[in-house]
């Protein structure tokens, strides 16, 4: 597995699968095969306090859960040729108890559904973010989930 991870100094590191994760006290996985969503929100979560790691793919994620549990998880319905229908069990069978905030373009009912998918396999899944949505939002969601408190300077 390889994936890019941000701590909250906003410096990179190429994580190879023998080395260990940065430490950050919140780390949220973002779980994206558009790379500039991933940097977008990857970058904004890294303003809130947030370590970060952009994952494309199932396969990526799952590794990743195997090296770190994050606080919070952002999940596209699509990956390429999976979805986040591929990567609910994964979460559920990795013990996974944090949120998971499900985002896409797709219509409000397919979003409503996945995340009944994933609340009957005992995942806490947030109501859906239809894409495109402003950086603002996310701010307001991290904050009321109480995971980061000050809000950062040039966030508003």
């Amino acid at each position: 597995m390889e994936a890019v991870v941000y701590d909250q100094s906003q410096q990179a590191a190429v994580l190879a699968p023998a080395q260990a994760p940065l430490q950050t006290q919140s780390y949220c996985f973002v779980v994206d095969d558009d790379a500039g969503i991933c940097k977008v929100l990857s970058f904004t979560l890294r303003k809130l306090g947030f370590g970060t790691a952009e994952l494309a793919t199932p396969a990526a994620l799952e590794a990743a859960l195997e090296e770190r549990n994050p606080t919070l998880i952002f999940l596209d319905l699509g990956l390429g040729d999976s979805g986040a229908l591929d990567v609910l069990p994964i979460l559920a069978r990795h013990g996974y108890s944090g949120p998971v905030q499900l985002m896409s373009g797709r219509s409000q009912s397919v979003l409503d559904e996945v995340v009944a998918a994933g609340e009957s396999q005992g995942l806490k899944m947030l109501p859906a973010l239809m894409k495109p949505f402003r950086m603002g939002v996310v701010r307001d969601l991290v904050a009321g989930l109480g995971l980061v408190t000050p809000v950062a300077p040039g966030m508003s």
